[in-house]
């Protein structure tokens, strides 16, 4: 797919486009990293073989969440961020019906509550709400801050929430502050007693429940922000608990956590799955082979991998490599080769072959030295079959015979390739 026809532009900010049409969809100009379908529109000569000022269609997204796109010759290409301008579709980035809806019932309660105050009918009363739905006049409690201006437990009214999610609130001297990545916090909203009461409240705790940690009191090494699985009922503190991301095991007492949402645990147990798959690691392909992104991959077959942590919108996050070829699998598509077995594959792959791959000519060993005057050597003649080799060897008397041998019963000793009384030979 190279540049893009009927892109119509829509709207312009002192001469950049700010929105486009596109294939009866809306697209509009995003910071941040590329994600695959965005429209790019290079703005330098950046790129090797794409125009300047003409739009392509991200088919990819590298590890620094730069757009990858085929270009006027059909070429993948990629640029640095600064060299070209990201347009996404409006339905992408704007809420759903039912998020508008959800969140405009939010904003009801919060005014049913303003009024009853002012008529002097109810108590403060709060409920909390995903990070994500913060606006200015919800509230901001803080669990943990290495922050002196700012104290725990106290609700702070949110002035303002900017585009890239951060929350700013008036601290205890009057500053404005926002909430850092180093804090541990939770955002609420005001709501009127009666909907209070009638929010469902959270439930206890259990033996296997996830839950995040929020606090480290009781001697455990987990840190906060640790997504954990309780896996034991205790006495005090109150559950054993297993780290996902690494399965090591503490007590926890049930005041140090909150329960972990889906998407967090989701996150964990897809880390904990990408962190067996490290770099230079061998893996075989169980499937997506020959198939997007794993073009030129075949299943079964044996790669190296290369990275981890690919940020892909398919999910597709391993990074494998093969013969300067990359590809992109989840967790699930790859089996994690024991070390004896990838030592085994590196040893063959050095001389040019895959494992238990003879070739005529080949010195080999067999295990079992009765049948052979020479203590078990012989020289390969052909492969009879998948499992069975033909060799050549003195038996007892001194004649050479030929014996077929299981392959999994020899060992290579001398590579044909290396035998100098058959330079030349065919």
């Amino acid at each position: 797919m190279a540049k893009l026809e009927g892109v119509k532009t829509l709207d312009m900010v002192n001469g950049e486009i700010t929105k486009v049409a596109y294939n009866g969809a809306e697209y509009e100009r995003v910071e941040g990293p590329a994600q695959t379908g965005d429209l790019v529109l290079p703005i330098t000569d950046g790129f090797r073989d794409a125009t300047k000022g003409s739009f392509y269609k991200a088919i990819d997204v590298d590890r620094d969440g730069d757009a990858v796109i085929l270009d006027d010759v059909g070429d993948r290409d990629g640029s640095f961020r600064h060299n070209y301008d990201l347009f996404r579709k409006v339905s992408a980035s704007h809420p759903t019906l039912e998020e508008r809806v959800s969140t405009n019932e939010k904003d009801i309660e919060s005014l049913k509550f303003d009024v009853a105050t002012l008529k002097g009918e109810a108590e403060p009363k709060y409920i909390r709400i995903d990070k994500s739905e913060a606006k200015a006049g919800d509230f901001v409690k803080f669990i943990e801050t290495y922050d002196d201006d700012i104290t725990t437990e106290k609700m702070y009214e949110i002035d303002q929430v900017d585009w890239l999610g951060d929350i700013y609130f008036t601290d205890d001297v009057g500053d404005e502050n926002y909430a850092s990545a180093d804090d541990t916090y939770a955002v609420y909203r005001k709501v009127s007693a009666a909907s209070a009461e009638a929010e469902p409240k959270p439930e206890r705790l259990k033996v296997g429940d996830y839950a995040k940690v929020v606090r480290e009191e009781f001697g455990h090494l987990f840190d906060t922000d640790d997504i954990i699985e309780l896996i034991e009922a205790g006495n005090n503190p109150n559950f054993k608990a297993r780290r996902l991301s690494d399965g090591e095991v503490w007590f926890v007492d049930a005041s140090e956590l909150v329960r972990a949402t889906d998407e967090e645990i989701a996150e964990a147990k897809d880390a904990a799955a990408r962190a067996q798959f490290k770099e230079g690691a061998k893996v075989r392909l169980k499937s997506g082979g020959g198939e997007y992104p794993l073009l030129g991959f075949e299943n079964g077959k044996v790669y190296s991998v290369s990275y981890n942590n690919s940020r892909r919108t398919d999910g597709k996050s391993i990074e494998i490599t093969h013969a300067g070829m990359l590809g992109y699998a989840t967790p699930d598509q790859l089996e994690l080769l024991p070390e004896e077995e990838a030592a085994e594959i590196e040893k063959w792959a050095a001389i040019g072959r895959e494992v238990d791959e003879y070739k005529k000519g080949d010195i080999v060993a067999y295990d079992d030295p009765v049948w052979f005057e020479t203590i078990g050597f012989g020289e390969v003649v052909r492969r009879r079959s998948e499992r069975a080799i033909v060799i050549e060897a003195l038996d007892n008397y001194g004649y050479v015979k030929r014996y077929t041998v299981p392959i999994d019963r020899l060992k290579l000793i001398t590579p044909t390739e290396a035998r100098f009384d058959r330079k030349g030979v065919e």
